[in-house]
């Protein structure tokens, strides 16, 4: 006994396996786009504040440092955040150096070393950081736990030119 030819026919098959598995595919690709812009803005955020460290090495006070970061970080770190800390030692060759509010020390200044240094540093878990950016690096993707970069610190550190 032989089947009718219409029960062998497999013509929704295929429509059935896409119906199956769009969903994966869906999460995979909104996955990778989050994390495309997480990775992008981590990427802009870290060239900011080098170029804002790189500024105060060659001898930029540091209202000069943070304008620099603000307009290399694409509108990212507003104007007069307090996410973004400048600081200087005299000395970055040692262990844990101590850091203090200001820019490069000025040549020939006391105490000041040929390791003196300049950092601009942005905490991703600073609440003055606007919010656009912790949801940004807090990724969440659909039956994977949330990951956050929050932790993370940006810093960009220069030694002092000209001291």
């Amino acid at each position: 006994m032989s089947m009718p030819p219409r029960l062998r026919r497999e013509d929704g098959a295929a429509a059935v396996e896409f119906a199956l598995i769009v969903g994966v595919l869906v999460m995979l690709l909104f996955g990778m786009l989050q994390f495309g812009l997480a990775f992008f803005e981590l990427q802009n955020l870290r060239a900011a504040v080098r170029e804002g460290a790189r500024a105060g090495a060659v001898g930029a006070d540091e209202n000069t440092i943070r304008q620099r970061v603000e307009d290399a970080s694409l509108d990212s770190i507003p104007a007069g955040n307090a996410a973004l800390d400048v600081e200087f030692t005299n000395d970055a060759s040692v262990g844990s150096p101590v850091w203090s509010a200001g820019p490069c020390p000025v040549s020939g200044g006391v105490g000041v070393t040929t390791n003196a240094a300049v950092r601009a540093t942005v905490a991703l878990s600073d609440p003055d950081l606007p919010g656009r950016l912790q949801d940004i690096f807090t990724l969440d993707i659909p039956l994977i736990p949330q990951i956050s970069l929050t932790s993370a610190t940006i810093e960009g550190q220069f030694r002092c030119e000209g001291v």
